[in-house]
Formats: structure tokens, C-alpha cells, sequence
């Protein structure tokens, strides 16, 4: 999870770079994570194939691998169309990575997975804040085509050293009745309301992600400091998905939409308050920290969820549906801020995105309570 997402969030930390070697403005930028997130949407629902039957590890060593041919395609760009092409193809491999650990933890640690599954997740913030330290140091003392080679080369080295499953599941029947099961899951109501509202974290998360930097920027913090409130924000994602999952076991077991419902409201004000900060760094550091914590670190309480609501030898299939639901958040959300930005504000971007989470969390309860009776009755 950590090298896979060290490559998948490596346009975070060079978004700078991305701006001026390209001459992007706020729009296309957002369209670069949108690219990404379009390419984790198309192989969504393959992810059942090569996950559930071609077996996680394969499916791992197909993921790296695509996830490098992608890297070298951005470093040899020339054009905005090809950058955008070959961050795609970095969405497209990394869609495969989550759905093949879920399995594999599931597989190995089911019914004791929710710490492990959250530790798993960690990997996820940790990828991003080693991209965050390593990247933007690349891209200053070499160039930026430099350190998207260097993300090539890491994923080369992870598919190459990954070995295929010897015995994946149901060998027998890899094409029969894949595309009847895919239908099934798109019916399955439990996913279905869950995701939909989380789609709006995974706005929240990508916005973040994607203009903070350029943010700090904005009200003059250097890019130095800004590429450390970065990291910053990326440990606090990575203690919150430790944390959150640990207390979801502990309070809402039972219904972990509850706890996706506290971090929705949480981070719609932690939103609000950041629209405020005005570039104080005794204000914005301890607050890039909590908005990370919970902005970003709700993934494992909801990736956990999912992996918990499909049957056992379903589970690519169901990550796979569910990261197509919230990747929607991602894709027209994130050009949605930049569209703001560019002819608005940075703050009337933020204040729209906490506005949206709180009114979620409320429909997000609704929702818990719904699942809650319909289990009760049945």
C-alpha cells in the first residue's frame, strides 16, 4: 500500500511543478486527479477478475506493473493530454491494489482484521507523505520528468518482486458469471447508501491533496514549509486511520456508518475553520494535522466496512464497486474546487466542501438508522 500509493499520489506534492512546466491553471490541475481517479474508475469493475480470481498477489504484480508504464508515459509527456494519459494509467493500476490487500487481510486475519486492516490502510498516507519528502527534492535538484522516472523504477521493482499465485481462486471458472455477479453487487443496498455519501469524502480528501500546496502558496508560505505542512498533513491521515478504526471496533462494531458519520461532521468543520486560517503557522500546522486525521484518515474505517459486507470470496468485486461509488466524489468534484478557485476563492472552495460533509453526515445518519431497522427486521 505504501509504494503503491507513493507513485498514485506523486502529482500531490509535484502539483507546483506540474503548474509551471505545464502552464496549468486551477482546473487542470483538479483534471489531473480526476484522470487518476477515471483510471481507478475503469478497472473497477475488473477488479473481481484479478482480484477474487486470479489471486491478490497476481493481481498485485499486474497492478505495479501497469502503474510503471504509466509513470514513464507522464515523465516523457510532452503535452498536457499525454501527462494526463499517463497519470490514467497510474489510476488504473493503483485501482487494482486496494481491492487485492482487503482480500489478502481478510483471507489471513478474518474475524481479527479491523486493527490490521487499519494498519494496512497507514500505507496508503505513508506513500503519500514519502512522496511528499522525496518527490519535490527530485523535481528541485534534477527535474520533474527526474522524479517521475524514480516512481517508474519503484514500481518496476515491486511487480518484479511480487510472485504469482500458485492456486488462485475458482482457476475453473474465471469468465463464467462474472459480469452477472457484477450486476448483483450494484444491487446489494447496504453498499449502494454507504458509498454514495462517502463519495463526498473522497472529494474533500482529493481537494486537499491536490491545491494545498499551491494553498499555502497562495498566502505566501514558502514551498518549502508548504511541502512539509504536506507531510504534516499525511501523518495525521496516517494516525487517523489507525485511530478511527480502533474506535469504531470499540463503539460502533456494529455499524461503522456511525463513525463515518462523526468523521463526515468533523471534517465539514475542521473545512470550515481551515478557510480561516489566513497562512498563521501556529494556527494552520496543529490544524493541517486534525484536518489529515479525519479529512483523509477515514479510509480504513470505510474500507473495513465494505470488506465486511461482502461475502468472503466476493471481496475484490465489492472493493472494486464501492471504489467506483466514491472515485465519482473524485472525479467531478475535484475540477468542481478548481472551477471554484479560478473564479472565486481558494476559501469559498473549502467553506463549499464542509458545508457539503456536514450536510452529509446528517443524510449518513439517516442512512445507519435505516440499515439499523432493516436489520432488526430481518
Amino acid at each position: 500500500m505504501t509504494l503503491g500509493n507513493f507513485a498514485n499520489s506523486a502529482y500531490s506534492p509535484l502539483t507546483p511543478f506540474l503548474k509551471s512546466h505545464y502552464l496549468l491553471n486551477s482546473a487542470q490541475l483538479g483534471l489531473v486527479t480526476s484522470f487518476i481517479f477515471i483510471g481507478s474508475l475503469s478497472v473497477s469493475s475488473l477488479t473481481g477478475f484479478f482480484v477474487d480470481r486470479l489471486g491478490s498477489r497476481t493481481a498485485l504484480k499486474i497492478a505495479f506493473a501497469i502503474i510503471s508504464v504509466g509513470s514513464l508515459l507522464a515523465a516523457a509527456s510532452r503535452s498536457f493530454p499525454e501527462l494526463v494519459a499517463g497519470f490514467y494509467m497510474i489510476g488504473f493500476g493503483y485501482g487494482i491494489v486496494t481491492p487485492s490487500t482487503n482480500s489478502a487481510v481478510m483471507g489471513s486475519y478474518y474475524p481479527n482484521h479491523a486493527r490490521i486492516m487499519g494498519i494496512k490502510q497507514s500505507g496508503v498516507p505513508l506513500g503519500a507523505a514519502l512522496a511528499a519528502i522525496s518527490l519535490p527534492l527530485l523535481a528541485l535538484h534534477f527535474s520533474l520528468q527526474a522524479a517521475l522516472v524514480i516512481v517508474a523504477v519503484v514500481s518496476i521493482a515491486v511487480s518484479a518482486s511480487v510472485h504469482r499465485d500458485k492456486h488462485p481462486g475458482r482457476e475453473k471458472n474465471i469468465r463464467s458469471g462474472y459480469f452477472l455477479e457484477f450486476a448483483r453487487t450494484w444491487a446489494n443496498r447496504t453498499l449502494i447508501s454507504v458509498s454514495l455519501p462517502v463519495a463526498f469524502l473522497s472529494w474533500g480528501q482529493a481537494s486537499l491533496l491536490t491545491f494545498y500546496v499551491v494553498y499555502d502558496r497562495s498566502m505566501g508560505i514558502q514551498l518549502e514549509i508548504a511541502e512539509i505542512l504536506l507531510a504534516t498533513l499525511l501523518v495525521g491521515s496516517v494516525f487517523g486511520r489507525i485511530v478511527w478504526i480502533s474506535l469504531s471496533e470499540r463503539m460502533f462494531s456494529q455499524s461503522r456508518s456511525h463513525m463515518i458519520s462523526l468523521l463526515m461532521s468533523l471534517s465539514g468543520v475542521l473545512f470550515l475553520v481551515f478557510s480561516v486560517s489566513q497562512g498563521n503557522l501556529l494556527i494552520l500546522a496543529p490544524l493541517t494535522f486534525f484536518i489529515g486525521m479525519s479529512a483523509i484518515g477515514w479510509n480504513s474505517t470505510y474500507v473495513t466496512m465494505v470488506s465486511e459486507i461482502a461475502p468472503r470470496e466476493r471481496i475484490g468485486l465489492f472493493s472494486g464497486v464501492s471504489l467506483m461509488m466514491i472515485s465519482m466524489g473524485t472525479i467531478l468534484g475535484t475540477p468542481t474546487s478548481g472551477i471554484l478557485v479560478d473564479n472565486f476563492s481558494y476559501v469559498l472552495m473549502w467553506r463549499v466542501i464542509g458545508g457539503a460533509l456536514l450536510i452529509m453526515s446528517l443524510i449518513m445518519i439517516l442512512i445507519a438508522r435505516s440499515l439499523g431497522k432493516g436489520k432488526a427486521s430481518g
